[in-house]
């Protein structure tokens, strides 16, 4: 028998429900204004690249994934949540097997709004990067990312922060510079978090937007038994990647994007374990030369498809 008090009921509960997800999701740090990226997944993989010297060439496989569940305590102050996860298969050494590696991190911070126009985040980021053969202390790395949010106009803010994190070599600290832009029409979008990233894109349809994007990245990882010759060792990855792509809407909260990508000075240099610098910066190392165990590969193509789940603040 149809309750009519009982379906006013449930319909209250379903708009108050729908109410809490919107503020929960409205104050994680990101740089758009009207939507949240709540997870991101996505595979690459490069034609062969051939090593310096050698006939020897080598793929490189990717897998990664990042979650985030922002907390809300009130109006004014967020917790941050959230994990990342990320897994490669590359050769090393010209002469060896491929090999495994990667990293699981912990996202735990806070966001405050001080004001309309200023705010601030700090997000702690522990992990785990290894070849997960034998979880050792060695294999543990801690860092962070801080960071002011300007808000200049609504579709228009400007970000000052920096990077920390103790990589294997030494302490790695990259200054951030950022601003977000979203054109009048909602066609046009800008993202800056230098020289870290970097992405615009146009929407040419409802379903369609063409974009350009850059990542750069410097990251450390252990390695136990590589080689007879080298029991303990980490491989320092660096590249800047520079994408081309094609993002399709796929209903109200699904985005898959489609890449081609080209590397540039990308390494995969391999170090004894207790051969340090005194501080990195995003182009130069201070203080001791390391000496390289393995030969560089070339740079190369990248191809790499994405599927973003994102929750739309503006419906």
């Amino acid at each position: 028998m149809y309750n009519r008090n009982s379906d006013l009921i449930s319909r209250k509960k379903m708009k108050s429900f729908k109410l809490i997800v919107i503020f929960f999701f409205c104050s994680i740090y990101v740089f758009s204004q009207n939507y949240v990226d709540v997870l991101k997944v996505y595979a690459s993989t490069t034609p062969y690249n051939k090593f310096d010297s050698s006939t020897s060439k080598t793929r490189i496989n990717e897998v990664f994934a990042d979650l985030t569940i922002p907390i809300k305590i009130n109006d004014k102050f967020t917790l941050i949540s959230g994990i990342i996860y990320e897994n490669v298969q590359a050769k090393l050494f010209a002469n060896e097997n491929i090999k495994t590696f990667g990293s699981t991190t912990v996202k735990v911070g806070c966001d405050k709004h001080f004001n309309e126009t200023w705010s601030g985040t700090l997000v702690l980021l522990p992990k785990i990067a290894s070849d997960y053969v034998k979880i050792q202390s060695k294999d543990y790395q801690i860092g962070g990312i801080a960071y002011m949010k300007y808000k200049k106009q609504t579709n228009l803010n400007y970000r000052f922060g920096f990077y920390y994190n103790n990589e294997l070599f030494g302490p790695l600290f990259v200054p951030l510079v950022g601003v977000y832009y979203l054109s009048p029409n909602k066609k046009f979008e800008a993202t800056f978090m230098l020289p870290l990233q970097a992405d615009m894109n146009y929407k040419i349809a409802s379903f369609l937007s063409v974009g350009l994007n850059f990542n750069g990245q410097i990251r450390t990882y252990h390695l136990t038994d590589i080689t007879p010759a080298y029991p303990s060792t980490y491989v320092s990855r660096v590249a800047d990647e520079f994408y081309s792509y094609l993002k399709f809407n796929v209903g109200k909260n699904f985005i898959i994007q489609t890449k081609l990508g080209q590397s540039i000075a990308r390494s995969y240099r391999v170090y004894n374990d207790n051969d340090k610098v005194t501080l990195g910066l995003p182009v130069i190392y201070i203080g001791h030369k390391r000496q390289q165990l393995n030969s560089d590969f070339s740079n190369g193509l990248i191809f790499q498809v994405a599927l973003i789940y994102r929750f739309n603040l503006d419906k």
